[in-house]
């Protein structure tokens, strides 16, 4: 396929062309000469790909090959019909847009609407913004406005529809923006623009209508740039964009705005209610963290320095870039309905139950539905008891719990126990929510920064005799020479907040360390874990050190330790980096 598709560039572009430009180029100077008198015309033929409605709920992947542009709409990509410097060219450019799973009727009737509407007067117009600028007014090289009309797409039931733009530019150079203004009466998802072999703009975006939002849209080419290497042509672009998304602290925030802009939680109480529903402020100048987004709500009657809160009907604030897409809301609130069928009998079981009969918990649950034979009935009075609503809910208990039952992780799926594999605790390390915190060893054994007069000796527990057994041969120090041991290092972060962590009741928590070897085949393998505790004396710390399994006790206890830097990972994911947001944003 590879060298019909080169044979056919062959014959198009000369073999002049080929020589010095692959098929996929990226040099500039390529890029330059379509965009101006050159008359290269490079045939390609992409694979689409687009998700079906076969099944609620469900993507079904299809693949349709397309024939190259060219042979479509018997037009060559980009046409010049002079050689002589500034002619015009006309530049043809495809338009992807995702349609809405689930389209209300609102929507669908402004669709129509729209289409009964003069093609002068609604649309979506873009216009191509060039690196360079015009030497004569010093402002970017602008392309004519182009109209993309898709009233005669309304019937079309793909979820991606793409369509064919056309520019007129002359001594253009690259495309380095394009905008977007949406003269339509609803948004729409815009998901790429696309100048095959030339230039791509991955947008992903919902583009609002113009009585939503009169500012134009700016998409960027997927090329980054240092602010210092910033092309003329795009500076005040991207400056607007960067103003546009930063925000400047002041207005009411609604759903459409995709504006990343923050605020302390001052939310967080309703003093209007009480005094008693009062809450202190978190964030600030002191303790700038945690943050949420900007809302710019009105402040509460009793404490204007307090924010109120959201109304239950109003959704909470988030970028609409940000939302959850229609696939995983649909999947979430699946999810959330699922969650509550399961507990609704065991909760309507107890709330009927008599005092002596108090359910305490799963177990206790499980057993009053577990089938049982039904003891001899001396009387209609005792058949009717027989007949409540608690045994009622107890027969129909196992039913309902098969229809609600959640889909297992995909990584239990085809093995149960997969997840005590060492391999795969490795993986789910790097694949998880916290690899950044993974880390190469420089020191053996590891050091902690915190107080020794209080928390005891700064060294790790973990010695060579731990893990020489599992370095492939290598020594230690070999070992850290090759930058084969890495370290995922939890132990200062909790060991200040374990004595409050586990003077909770059914809570027992370690500060933990983990030992990574790089193996040959690139995977992280752990081969020792660290579990400490703040000594009650400093002379004699509280570590003990777990290394692989060799026979069953160890195995588990093993297996414990993974627990334990499971929890640590959890909750320095959800207290500090989720929670706290510890993020410089400049979004630049």
């Amino acid at each position: 396929m590879a060298a019909e598709v080169v044979a056919g560039g062959a014959k198009i572009m000369g073999s002049s062309v080929l020589k010095l430009h692959s098929l996929n180029p990226s040099s500039k100077s390529f890029l330059q000469c379509h965009f101006r008198n050159q008359r290269c015309k490079l045939p390609l033929s992409p694979i689409w790909f687009s998700f079906g409605k076969k099944g609620r709920g469900m993507m079904h992947l299809r693949k349709r090959v397309r024939a190259p542009v060219m042979a479509l709409t018997q037009e060559p990509l980009i046409e010049g019909g002079a050689e002589e410097q500034g002619a015009a060219l006309k530049v043809v450019a495809l338009v992807t847009v995702r349609k809405k799973y689930m389209e209300r009727m609102k929507e669908t009737m402004l669709h129509w609407l729209d289409a009964f509407t003069s093609p002068t007067k609604r649309g979506v117009v873009l216009q191509l913004v060039s690196t360079q600028l015009d030497p004569k007014t010093l402002e970017p090289k602008l392309s004519n406005e182009a109209v993309l009309d898709w009233s005669k797409t309304l019937e079309t039931t793909a979820d991606r529809i793409t369509y064919r733009v056309e520019f007129m530019v002359a001594n253009f150079g690259v495309p380095g923006a394009i905008t977007v203004n949406n003269e339509y009466q609803e948004e729409f998802f815009l998901e790429s623009i696309t100048f095959e072999g030339l230039v791509h703009f991955a947008c992903n975006s919902w583009v609002q209508p113009e009585k939503v939002n009169t500012k134009k849209r700016i998409f960027f080419a997927n090329k980054a740039y240092l602010p210092c290497q910033t092309p003329a042509g795009l500076k005040e672009l991207r400056e607007k964009e960067l103003m546009e998304l930063r925000g400047d602290g002041t207005g009411l925030r609604i759903p459409s705005d995709r504006i990343y802009d923050y605020d302390t939680y001052n939310d967080l109480g309703d003093s209007d209610k009480g005094v008693e529903y009062a809450r202190p402020t978190l964030g600030g100048r002191q303790n700038p963290h945690p943050r949420r987004c900007w809302t710019g709500r009105p402040p509460t009657k009793n404490d204007v320095e307090a924010e109120s809160r959201e109304h239950a009907v109003t959704p909470i604030y988030v970028p609409r870039d940000e939302v959850l897409g229609e696939f995983k809301q649909e999947a979430f609130d699946a999810g959330k309905l699922k969650g509550v069928f399961r507990n609704m009998i065991p909760f309507l079981t107890a709330t009927i139950s008599t005092k002596d009969d108090v359910i305490k918990g799963y177990s206790v649950i499980n057993n009053l539905y577990k089938d049982r034979p039904l003891p001899k009935i001396k009387s209609q009075d005792e058949f009717l008891k027989k007949l409540s609503l608690q045994n009622i809910l107890g027969k129909i208990r196992e039913p309902i719990e098969e229809i609600f039952k959640f889909e297992p992780p995909k990584v239990i799926s085809g093995y149960t126990l997969s997840s005590l594999r060492d391999d795969e605790f490795g993986r789910q390390a790097v694949a998880g929510i916290n690899p950044l915190i993974i880390q190469r060893l420089e020191v053996f054994p590891p050091i902690s920064k915190l107080d020794p007069s209080i928390y005891g000796p700064q060294e790790s527990a973990i010695k060579e005799e731990h893990i020489i057994h599992h370095l492939d041969g290598m020594s230690v120090q070999q070992a850290l020479n090759e930058n084969k041991l890495f370290i995922l290092d939890y132990h200062d972060i909790y060991l200040p907040f374990l004595n409050r962590i586990n003077a909770l009741d059914d809570r027992k928590a370690y500060g933990t360390r983990t030992l990574f070897f790089l193996t040959t085949v690139g995977t992280l393998k752990p081969i020792a874990i660290e579990l400490s505790l703040p000594p009650a004396d400093p002379n004699c710390p509280l570590k003990q050190v777990l290394t692989p399994s060799v026979d069953a006790t160890t195995s588990w206890l093993w297996q414990l330790g993974k627990s334990h830097v499971c929890s640590n990972d959890a909750g320095v994911h959800q207290l500090v980096h989720h929670c706290f947001n510890p993020f410089r944003r400049v979004l630049s």
